[in-house]
């Protein structure tokens, strides 16, 4: 089976090498948890590699996108040269400013601005050879949706065309508490190849950063709760220690 090395270090160990070639992931956590700089750090590796990608925000404009990171991964020293060379795709903004001026939330206008957005995504992936993709964030996306259902129906269509096109693809998600315990599981879950929870757990005085991978399709993973650590120089699992 082909394999996607994420890159990001103790990482492809819980997933048992890397994740499945096209697999479409959920990453989901509360605020603060990482899953903006874990989506681009999936995007920058691959890039390193020689591997297209392509990070497609709904909260941010591109520019403000990667002055923050900059600023949290400072030895990535090659990090604005990959976006220059195109090799790393940061874009999105202009789409949510459609998606915002829709004419009524979930009518024709918005599936207009959505389909104008999709089309945006897959003329990039196609104009630069993207093979990895980040969305971020899921949770924006859904607020332009007054009906989950048209919601889901609209996002499972564009993931269906990302797996065609024959990219590995993250999709940030925004969940109520930065614990373990307490979250509500959405269709969308069930139905995509993988899901990943990231947390901020209390412990004494201070919060724990960790990971856990709940679901990967088409390959065996660690079940195990993993601490993280955010470095200048990219995310570390560690991989083997206990949280608690």
């Amino acid at each position: 089976m082909e394999r996607v090395k994420t890159g990001i270090a103790g990482l492809d160990e819980l997933l048992n090498g890397g994740i499945p070639a096209g697999n479409q992931v959920f990453l989901c956590g509360g605020p603060g948890t990482g899953k903006s700089s874990m989506g681009m750090e999936f995007l920058y590796r691959g890039a390193k590699m020689g591997e297209p990608g392509l990070f497609f925000s709904l909260e941010e404009d591109p520019e403000q996108i990667v002055r923050v990171l900059s600023s949290v991964f400072t030895e990535w020293k090659d990090f604005k040269h990959l976006i220059d060379s195109k090799l790393l795709i940061v874009a999105g903004q202009e789409s949510y400013v459609h998606l915002e001026k829709a004419v009524t939330p979930g009518g024709s206008g918005t599936l207009y601005a959505f389909s104008r957005m999709a089309s945006s995504i897959t003329g990039m992936i196609n104009e630069y050879k993207v093979k990895r993709v980040t969305i971020d964030s899921s949770t924006i996306l859904k607020m332009f949706f007054e009906q989950d259902l048209l919601f889901r129906r609209t996002i499972f269509g564009l993931l269906r065309q990302l797996k065609k096109l024959g990219c590995t693809t993250l999709i940030t998600a925004e969940v109520p508490t930065l614990e373990r315990g307490g979250f509500m599981f959405e269709p969308e879950h069930f139905v995509c190849d993988g899901l990943i929870m990231l947390y901020n757990l209390p412990q004494q005085e201070k919060r724990l950063s960790a990971i856990e991978v709940l679901k990967m399709r088409s390959t065996a993973h660690s079940r195990s709760l993993t601490p993280l650590k955010i470095t200048p120089g990219g995310i570390n699992v560690y991989v083997g220690e206990k949280v608690y």
